[in-house]
């Protein structure tokens, strides 16, 4: 039997601990449904609980309260610890927050001395690296705070282009998919590969997601703090598939077209034509990576006039075509999903 304990304090995200509890509960049921002595059909393989400061109720960023099983003095000895993400509006909120957390850092620090695993998730990683855990380790995290992180953890070997990298006793993930492919990790590890895909079936999970590179272009490009650069950006990046007019893009951010295009050329070094272009080149990465589109839907729906069209830019950007993108993406070597 194995504990596992949520480490909850008001703003984390709910789906951080919420997601991962489920996993082990669907791992209960089908490990219920293998036993044939009664006493074991209801005994739960997995127990989870959550854990505060103060054993107080806490409140979710979404606004959930939820009621938690122990403090930090009373928890039990776990198996693994799981801490979630922590909800901030910028850079300054999220150290300011990760200050507040002196106490839960320090629980974190006795339970990784004392050999207890410990799973991080997007900006909880940043909680797991305050503890010193992760020095001189390999680690991940959300994609859009890998800067900063690097700058404040320098002993940590950050691998920006993974969403996945475990440790001998941490897992670090930078995407909620991510964080449930470590669940099902832990499963196989604990009980075996047969109990751990049939939970992976049951809940449509898909774990071999590992690589963030899509997103590290948008990543580089919103290092500034431009408010109307970064509305621009979101515009675009929502109607990736439309044509850019400029007049409209102005008008609807009530500038002119000339300080538009100013503006923007000085916030990230390239023209509006030149940014729409580069997320269309990513996200086609993206859609060749993980899903089956054919390229006649992959260019309806990231806006290119043509399959010659998408062509042309990927052997002018990459060398290759779409589809050998493609196969050379799904062959990929999946680094730092297990250790070998």
């Amino acid at each position: 039997m194995y504990q596992i304990l949520g480490l909850a304090f008001d703003g984390f995200q709910a789906s951080g601990l919420a997601s991962p509890f489920d996993v082990f509960n669907v791992t209960n049921s089908h490990w219920q449904q293998t036993q044939s002595q009664p006493a074991h059909k209801d005994a739960p393989l997995y127990t989870c609980s959550l854990v505060s400061r103060d054993g107080d109720a806490v409140q979710a960023s979404n606004g959930t309260r939820m009621l938690v099983d122990f403090d930090l003095d009373s928890a039990p000895a776990a198996d693994l610890i799981i801490v979630p993400g922590i909800h901030h509006h910028d850079t300054p909120a999220l150290l300011k927050r990760l200050q507040l957390l002196d106490r839960e850092r320090a629980w974190l620090t006795r339970q990784h001395q004392r050999g207890v695993a410990i799973a991080a998730n997007c900006s909880g990683v940043f909680l797991l690296a305050e503890t010193g855990a992760l020095a001189g380790q390999q680690a991940t995290t959300a994609w859009w705070l890998s800067r900063l992180f690097q700058q404040r953890y320098p002993t940590v070997h950050l691998q920006t282009q993974s969403l996945l990298v475990k440790n001998a006793r941490s897992y670090c993930t930078g995407s909620m998919t991510a964080n449930l492919g470590v669940m099902l990790q832990i499963v196989e590890q604990q009980v075996g590969r047969q109990l751990a895909q049939r939970s992976a079936r049951t809940m449509l999970i898909d774990a071999t997601q590992s690589y963030a590179s899509p997103y590290l272009f948008m990543q580089e490009q919103t290092d500034h703090q431009d408010a109307l650069v970064l509305a621009v950006e979101g515009w675009l990046q929502r109607h990736l598939s439309e044509s850019l007019d400029m007049q409209a893009l102005a008008r609807r951010h009530a500038v002119s077209i000339r300080t538009l295009s100013r503006r923007f050329k000085a916030a990230n070094g390239m023209n509006l034509s030149e940014y729409q272009q580069h997320l269309r080149l990513e996200h086609s990465k993206l859609l060749l990576e993980t899903t089956n589109l054919s390229i006649e839907q992959l260019i309806e729906r990231v806006g290119y006039s043509s399959q010659s069209a998408l062509r042309r830019l990927f052997q002018k950007q990459l060398g290759i075509s779409p589809r050998q993108y493609r196969q050379q993406a799904r062959h990929k070597p999946q680094k730092n999903k297990t250790d070998s």
